[in-house]
């Protein structure tokens, strides 16, 4: 990965408010999250994407459709599209999750890995970009993301940022 934005520590305030997001169904306070990150840090973002030679595509990672339905939405997602309306990216679902996984909280980085080998795959019904966004809501030992960028370099990805909003 060529590089990893992220906007908060994942601890007090930051981490009740995604946390109520993911498991409440409150997803509506991430906007919460990301409407004071615009207030702070869009000049940031700016720099960052003037930075690269190719606008890139901003790609969710996936839950796997069973937990998407069971959630009723997918929090990358959220945070993908306000991303989207913010700096005028284009959103697509470039991945798609086709292994059912257990959540990753409370499990060690070994466990972490290797529940993620695998666990994705490139949506054919998308063309691959150059440039990749790739959002999550949370880094935690990187597992998720990793395993992303594997499979997004091994269908013709050259470069994938990351970006979530803790850490």
């Amino acid at each position: 990965m060529e590089g990893l934005v992220c906007l908060w520590a994942y601890e007090g305030v930051t981490r009740k408010i995604i946390t109520r997001a993911k498991y409440s169904g409150q997803f509506d306070v991430l906007e919460f999250l990301i409407s004071n990150f615009e207030f702070l840090n869009k000049l940031e973002m700016f720099k960052f994407l003037e930075f690269i030679e190719v606008r890139p595509k901003v790609v969710p990672v996936p839950l796997h459709p069973k937990r998407n339905r069971e959630r009723g939405f997918n929090q990358s997602k959220v945070i993908s599209l306000s991303l989207s309306r913010n700096f005028n990216l284009e959103v697509g679902d470039l991945l798609t999750r086709v292994k059912e996984t257990k959540p990753q909280a409370g499990r060690s980085r070994a466990e972490r890995l290797e529940a993620m080998e695998g666990a994705f795959a490139i949506n054919s019904k998308f063309s691959v970009p150059q440039n990749i966004l790739l959002v999550d809501d949370v880094w935690t030992t990187g597992a998720t993301m990793r395993e992303c960028v594997k499979t997004l370099r091994k269908g013709g990805v050259k470069k994938v940022w990351g970006w979530v909003l803790a850490r």
